[in-house]
Order: C-alpha cells, then structure tokens, then sequence
C-alpha cells in the first residue's frame, strides 16, 4: 500500500486519525468503563467510523455523564473535535484529560499537533519531549519534534532528534527521509540524498522521498536521474499534479520539449482551470512552433485574466512568429506602461513595425521608449540599429556614441557604432570600434568575424584576418557565415581548394545564402571550373542576391570561359 506521509503535526493527526482512535484493546479502560458508559464509548467509536462525527460527539458525552472525567472518554471527544475543526475545544478537553492522568500519552501527543497548528511551538515541542521521554519508541513524535526545530531554525536539535530515532529504529524510513530534507536546507546536497536513497531502499512506494530526491538531483544537474526518480513517483500517483509538473519541468531541462509538451497536456486534463499550468504548455508550443495551439492556451487564459499581461505579451509573440504582424501589434500596444514587460512589448512592436518596412513607425515607438528609460543603453543599441537600417547613419553614430558614453565597457555598443563607421565608409573608425569591442569582449565572436572578413574582402593583412575567424570558429565552430569568411580568407591567400571545401561545408550549414553561392562561384571560376561555377552564380541570383547585375556579369563571363556544368 503506497505509504503517505504529510509534513505538520496535525496533517498527520487528521490523515491518520482511525489509528490513533479506540479499536476495543484498551483493557485499563474497559475496566474503568462500565454499563452504561462502555456501551455509549462504543456507540460513539462506531458512528466515528462511519464518518458520522456529530453522532460520536454526542455519544462520548453522554458517556462521560456515567464516568466523570475519564480520560479515554475525554480524549475521544478532543480527538472528533479536532476532526470537526474545533481545536480551541478539543485543546480545552485535552487538558482536562491530563489534569486528570499526567501520564495520558495519547492525550499529550494530540495537544502537542494542536499547539503546533495553531502556533504555539515552544509548547508543542516541550510536550513531544515529554511524549518521547515517557515513551522512547514513538517514531512519529521524534519526526514532529524535529520538524518544529526545523521550522524554528534550530537545526542542531532536529538533527539530533532524527539521528537518535535512526539509532533507535534503523528501519524508520521516516526518519532519513526527514533527515535528507535537513540536510538539503543546509545545502548538503550529496548527504541528503543518502538519506532520501535509504529512505526509498527501505520503502520503495514512499513517494514524498522520490519527488524530493528527484529536487535534490535536479540541483546537482543529474537531469535524467531526477527524470527517472518523478516517473517512478507518478506511477505511484498518476493523478498528482505537482509530481507530473516536475517532471514536465526536468524534461525542459533536458531538451525533451515534445515529451514536456505530453506531460503539461495531461495536466491540463486534470487541472485546466489551472492558468498556471496553461501558460507554460502555451510557451512550449511556442517553442514547437505549434502557433494556433499556443494562441488558443494564451487566449484561454485571457479570457479569464484579461490584465495577465505577460501572457499578453507571450500571445503577440506567438502572432509575431506567425508573421500575423497586425495582431501581434495589437497585442503588444495592450500592454501599458505600468506593466512589467512593457519594454519588452514596445521592442516588439518596434520589431514588428519594422518587419513591414515602416520604419519610422518603429523608431518612433523606439523613441518614446527611450524617454522612458533614458540610462538604457541596450535600447540606445537598439534604436542604432533601426536607424542604421533606415539608412539614417550620422544620427545612428550620435546615438550609439551616447551609447558607448554611458557604458565604456558595452562591447555591443562599440560593434554597432563599427558598423555604421563601415557604412559611412570611415575604415578606421571601423577597425578602432571592432577592436574595441573585441578587447572589452575577446569572446565577441560577430566581432570577430566581421574584421577579419573586412580585412580578407579587402585583400589585406591576410594572416591576421584568418587569426580573427578562427578565433569566432572557436566561440561558434558551427557558423556557416564564419565559415565563409574563413574560405574567403583562404581563397585571397590563394588556397583555392582549401576555400572550396570550406564553402562547401558553409552550404550545408546555410544553403541558401546568396553570398555564400557567389563566393563558391568565384573560387570554382578561379580553380579553372567555370561551368560548375556558372550553376551557383545563377543560384545566388535566384536567392536573392543584393547585387544581382552583379552577379549577372559574373555568370555571363563564367558561361564564355566553360559550358553549363553536368
């Protein structure tokens, strides 16, 4: 039978109350009651069992008329009080049982849970000591007690209790498994998860101990071992959301976004009102591309909080990624400026507007923003950026000059401004602002890479330049622009064949780049392969090539010098 075990004193009292009622053993008592009184203390036993609370109060009651005070009797009647909610009168009874028998540990442990749950912790924890003293082998009062300490800080003293139970009772899984949790308060990650190991070893349905095993894992960044460990625990509990939200969780964490998707869906049969739970599964649809079932999540959650307005924000986001520009800006002009993701928003409006070619739209949304945020440097990046592409290059430098004024140390600031100065045609102001940004950022691999293309484009320092693109091949060995770069590199070095194999390469990774094309096309015309060269100068013109009369002349010359390739 899966084992539960739920922390706080009187969850336990109220999940495992049938244990600790009368089962007709108590022989002191059955000589104490007699007649009558026996006959209502059974009557009030069985209508507990039933469920039927009211009756049971009623019955121990009227049992108490012919045994005045009795202990057992009294107990009973805190115990149906305490089920009923009533605490203030079950703690009332309870203290009355034990001025009447000091020594009623049933009656002690009862009141210590009820002092625990209403606050009085220093109480509950002075009279599970006296429980524990008067009856060393009970398990759970050693776990009550260490878990007050535990709430109080007092971390010395819950462990000494744990411990002492395990030398006690080494079988009590309850036990290491409360003390892993102590130990991973205290950050003794590998130590608890011992003691959660052993917890499981010695009762392998215990749940609670994999889910939190499976926390512990996921710190250590054992990612499928804590997977392993939430399976395990949602087999024993399919229903439970907590356990498959942690699961979808790991799986996240290990790129199974497909599986992760399978888990939040089956949360959402079991919690769909959960907006929560909702809003994840509509970013990883997101994620998967999956734009009408993300909408329909984010629409969802809308509908019943309409000022959610990062999920807001998520739902232009998605309509962004579908190329539905006007919803997304409708979306994102919903946001106010009181929102936390307000910046964010306008960015993306920003970002739409400029997607349909209004560009002075979008500057001037960037613009506002800016207003806003005066010390934003990034959105000073930002708003470079569009003027740059509108072509509005004098004032893209004032504004990416502030920029950099703000922040000596923003390589993006430094790269952006390096740009621009090539636009302009100012080559050393160029080379001074990428070297900069390298040399606040040696890792800025698009820094990297564009100096060192500008100076193998140029024809110039050759050996340097290949030095540049290997550095940012380094950072990102999978860029198939650097990759042209480094082929471009080789191909002035007149390394044409060590360049075709790079350009090669560089196709697979972006096959239909129109520069990449013409770049194989010149190096096969230089390599005494014209036709062959002639099929990828048509290519990089069907793809769209900025210079495509350009390129025209190119193929013209390379069909005269060879045929068409086979």
């Amino acid at each position: 039978m899966k084992t539960k075990f739920v922390l706080g004193a009187l969850a336990l009292f109220l999940l495992s109350g049938e244990a600790l009622a009368f089962h007709g053993n108590n022989a002191g008592m059955n000589a104490r009651l007699q007649g009558r009184a026996y006959s209502l203390f059974l009557s009030g036993y069985l209508a507990y069992r039933e469920g039927n609370l009211d009756a049971a109060l009623e019955a121990y009651r009227n049992a108490l008329k012919y045994s005045e005070n009795e202990p057992e009797i009294l107990y009973e009647i805190g115990n149906v009080l305490v089920k009923k909610g009533n605490l203030a009168g079950a703690k009332e009874v309870l203290d009355k049982a034990l001025s009447q028998d000091d020594g009623h540990a049933r009656s002690r442990y009862l009141l210590a849970g009820i002092l625990a749950a209403t606050g009085e912790k220093e109480k509950a924890a002075n009279l599970y000591e006296r429980v524990i003293a008067d009856d060393p082998e009970n398990e759970e009062a050693y776990v009550h007690l260490a878990t007050l300490f535990l709430e109080k800080g007092d971390l010395g003293r819950a462990e000494k209790y744990l411990s002492s139970l395990i030398g006690r009772s080494p079988e009590s899984f309850l036990a290491y498994y409360y003390r892993g949790r102590l130990l991973a308060t205290q950050k003794k990650f590998e130590s608890a998860l011992e003691d959660f190991d052993k917890a499981i070893s010695l009762q392998p349905s215990f749940d609670s101990a994999l889910i939190d095993s499976g926390g512990v894992l996921e710190i250590l960044g054992k990612h499928a071992e804590a997977e392993e460990r939430y399976r395990r625990a949602l087999e024993l509990s399919p229903n439970n959301p907590f356990i498959r939200e942690r699961l979808g969780r790991v799986l996240i964490l290990e790129n199974k976004i497909d599986q992760a998707v399978g888990q939040y869906e089956e949360l959402k049969k079991f919690s769909s009102n959960n907006l929560d739970f909702r809003t994840k599964l509509g970013l990883l649809y997101l994620e998967r591309d999956r734009y009408d079932d993300a909408i329909n999540e984010f629409r969802f959650i809308l509908t019943a909080q309409p000022q959610n307005f990062q999920v807001r924000f998520f739902l232009g986001t998605t309509y962004e990624e579908k190329g539905q520009l006007a919803e997304a800006q409708e979306q994102f002009r919903g946001i106010p400026e009181s929102s936390t993701v307000y910046r964010e928003a306008m960015l993306h409006l920003a970002m739409a507007l400029g997607r349909q070619k209004r560009n002075d739209e979008s500057i001037e949304v960037t613009r506002k923003l800016r207003a806003k945020f005066p010390e934003d440097v990034d959105l000073l990046v930002f708003l470079g950026g569009q003027l740059e592409d509108a072509k509005k290059y004098e004032e893209a430098v004032g504004v990416l000059s502030e920029a950099a004024a703000k922040n000596p140390k923003s390589a993006s600031a430094q790269f952006s401004l390096g740009v621009v100065y090539d636009k302009l045609g100012s080559f050393d102001k160029m080379v001074a602002s990428m070297e900069k940004a390298i040399e606040i950022d040696p890792k800025h691999a698009v820094a990297l890479n564009y100096l060192g293309y500008t100076y193998a484009d140029r024809n110039m320092k050759l050996k340097e330049a290949e030095s540049l693109i290997l550095r940012a091949l380094e950072i990102r060995p999978n860029d198939g622009y650097f990759l042209d770069s480094l082929a471009w590199a080789h191909y002035r070095q007149g390394d044409f064949k060590r360049a075709e194999s790079e350009l090669r390469q560089a196709l697979t990774l972006v096959p239909d780049d129109p520069v990449v094309l013409e770049h194989l096309g010149d190096v096969l015309v230089s390599e005494g392969k014209a036709g062959e060269a002639a099929s990828y100068f048509e290519k990089s013109i069907a793809k769209g090539h900025e210079k495509p009369e350009e390129i025209r002349n190119k193929l013209s010359r390379a069909r005269e010098d060879g045929p068409p390739a086979k």
